[in-house]
């Protein structure tokens, strides 16, 4: 019976044990002899003791292995707990949450919300890093640009007066205020802010240059029976200012001067503009990339940021994929950068061409600054070559001029020091430096993303790298610029939405600037053969498309617009001019017309006159058989 007993005890301790599996056997064997010994009235109690006392043992095993765990994501999250706290961003004291969307045991929820905001204002800031040293570009560009100009302003005025001391020196102590206050007048154009009036104001004063310039030029180069000693009266200087534009003494040289420097200084006004202005637009796109982030956008940005921190990897220990990053960032920017790209592209090209066209072509400002200490000495000889003429015209004009006392003796006029001793400042390393920007920013809201993820924080190669929610290589298709492409971009998708208002803001900004631009380049010489092919072009237009089978007597009558009855001009009447009177091919000669009327009359004289020669020798015809019948 005692034999039975034990066997039992024992079975029933060791389904216990295998229930517990962590029960200790020297203790089941202590318990199996008290079993043994105990009186049988007991034997219920012992055992709902022991499986009691196992199942608090197996319960804390459980415990060990989850204390274990979490200490284990406890020491990963302590290593990057110093990259969270340099943000400002709090790590939890106990790891037991994975936050939904990096899926670690770093961050809880409220944490990734946080790092998603800091995520986002790192994209905005990255981009505006990158806008501001372009920015940078344009602006120093123009403030040195227009330095440069001023400065190149002050050289050819040191060179004129250089030239006048030199060449006329007689002329130089009435006409050296003259040429300071001209120059003076030309860096005040340059500077202002007004083009239309400034530039109009300046044509005045150029013309009131040479006005006041011709007294001086004629009596101290070009009057023939000047004393050596002398100066005009006053009301005799002023009769030559008022025949002036009547005589016209240096020719067309102010014409030609007033001309370049209306045409140059406008070109730099826009292109300043336009510097300033593209600038601008700059700037005002990055206001737009932050403003409109879509939550898809947010997410990724939070997963290649910060998400392999939230899982306890150092910056040290993975690098975020290149293509993953590409991928993200194009995305995110594709509603932006790819409506602004061929806009701004346009823009960039315009301001290479036009400032290639100042420093390097003769129609840019430098060249009409620079022949300035030209033309005003040519003016001078100018006014000799024709002295003759120009003395018999002055003279019937206002007369022989009677010389005051001189005020200083000629042994009083002396070469003069030119205080003009400025250095002209290089500028050749900043235009270069400005071509080698500019040309490369043509692609800057293409390539904007290339500079961020060009970053050494990156892994090049896609090899063994964060691709958003584990280190693996990064497989996926990296989309091309453009917005088309976006549509299939593997990470943010693009999707077509109304674009903002101020998005189409920027868009007229950047046309208006590019059409201001394509205004100021200066017009290539027009031929003959560029006019036909205008013409030809516009056929479908009615300009007067002239056909194969229009001979060229026929063209003569029809393309003549001078009505001189000569022939055809030397130069065809450009279509796109705005004159329509002129501008209109003069149709065949209809029978109202003049012409029409005295051809009929001509032909009408000559069949009178053939008639009355018929009627004549018919005449004699008669009389000449009526005298051989006599």
């Amino acid at each position: 019976m005692k034999l039975i007993l034990v066997v039992g005890v024992l079975a029933t301790v060791l389904v216990a044990s295998a229930s517990a599996k962590s029960l200790d056997f020297s203790h089941d064997l202590d318990t199996a002899n008290s079993y043994l010994e105990a009186p049988h009235h007991h034997q219920a109690s012992s055992l709902h003791h022991h499986q009691s006392h196992s199942l608090h043992h197996h319960n804390r095993n459980r415990r060990l292995q989850r204390r274990d765990s979490n200490s284990k994501d406890g020491l990963h999250c302590n290593d990057v707990r110093g990259d969270f706290e340099a943000i400002d961003i709090p790590l939890p004291q106990h790891f037991n949450e994975k936050g939904a969307q990096c899926g670690g045991h770093c961050c809880t929820n409220s944490t990734e919300n946080e790092l998603k905001k800091i995520a986002s204002a790192d994209f905005e800031r990255s981009l505006h890093h990158h806008t501001k040293s372009l920015r940078g570009v344009l602006e120093s560009t123009a403030k040195h640009f227009q330095s440069y100009i001023l400065d190149s302003t002050d050289q050819s005025g040191n060179r004129t007066i250089n030239v006048f001391s030199q060449v006329y020196i007689r002329m130089l102590p009435l006409s050296r205020k003259l040429i300071e206050q001209l120059y003076s007048d030309i860096k005040s154009t340059i500077k202002a802010t007004e083009s239309t009036t400034s530039i109009n104001t300046l044509e005045h004063n150029i013309h009131q240059f040479f006005v006041n310039l011709f007294p001086v030029a004629y009596h101290q180069v070009v009057h023939l029976d000047k004393q050596r000693y002398g100066e005009l009266h006053e009301d005799y200087i002023n009769c030559l200012k008022l025949t002036y534009d009547e005589i016209q003494p240096f020719g067309d040289i102010p014409t030609e001067i007033s001309r370049n420097l209306r045409q140059s200084i406008q070109m730099v006004h826009i292109l300043i503009n336009a510097l300033h202005q593209s600038a601008e637009v700059l700037g005002e796109t990055d206001e737009l990339y932050g403003a409109h982030l879509t939550e898809s956008c947010q997410k990724h940005l939070l997963r290649m940021s910060y998400c392999p921190r939230c899982n306890g990897l150092q910056k040290t220990h993975v690098k975020t994929c290149y293509g993953y990053c590409v991928n993200v960032l194009r995305g995110c920017s594709a509603q932006y950068a790819g409506a602004l790209d061929s806009h701004w592209s346009s823009v960039a090209s315009g301001l290479e061409n036009l400032m290639n066209v100042h420093m390097g072509a003769d129609a840019g400002i430098v060249a009409a600054i620079k022949q300035l200490d030209v033309k005003l000495p040519d003016s001078i000889m100018k006014a000799m070559g024709n002295g003759p003429e120009l003395e018999k015209t002055v003279k019937k004009a206002c007369g022989t001029p009677k010389l005051l006392p001189s005020k200083e003796a000629e042994n009083e006029i002396k070469k003069p020091i030119s205080h003009y001793n400025k250095k002209l400042n290089p500028v050749e390393p900043e235009l270069l430096h400005f071509s080698s920007t500019i040309d490369k920013s043509k692609d800057f809201y293409s390539n904007i993303v290339n500079n961020v993820c060009d970053d050494d924080e990156f892994q090049r190669n896609d090899r063994h790298c964060w691709i958003g929610d584990r280190i693996s290589d990064y497989d996926q298709i990296v989309m091309t610029p453009g917005q088309d492409t976006q549509r299939y971009n593997p990470e943010v998708p693009y999707e077509p939405t109304s674009k903002p208002t101020k998005l189409h803001e920027l868009l007229d900004k950047l046309l208006k600037i590019r059409k201001n631009l394509d205004t100021a380049m200066p017009s290539p010489p027009r031929t003959i053969n560029d006019i036909q092919s205008d013409m030809a072009g516009h056929d479908d237009e009615g300009s007067g498309h002239i056909t194969d089978d229009v001979d060229d007597e026929e063209y003569r009558l029809q393309g003549s617009g001078d009505g001189s009855g000569d022939g055809a001009t030397s130069f065809p009447v450009d279509p796109r001019s705005d004159n329509n009177e002129d501008n209109e091919i003069t149709p065949h000669e209809s029978s109202n017309s003049p012409a029409s009327t005295v051809s009929s009359a001509m032909s009408l004289v000559s069949l009178t006159c053939l008639l009355l020669v018929t009627h004549h020798t018919l005449l004699a015809t008669i009389r000449f058989y009526k005298l051989n019948l006599n």
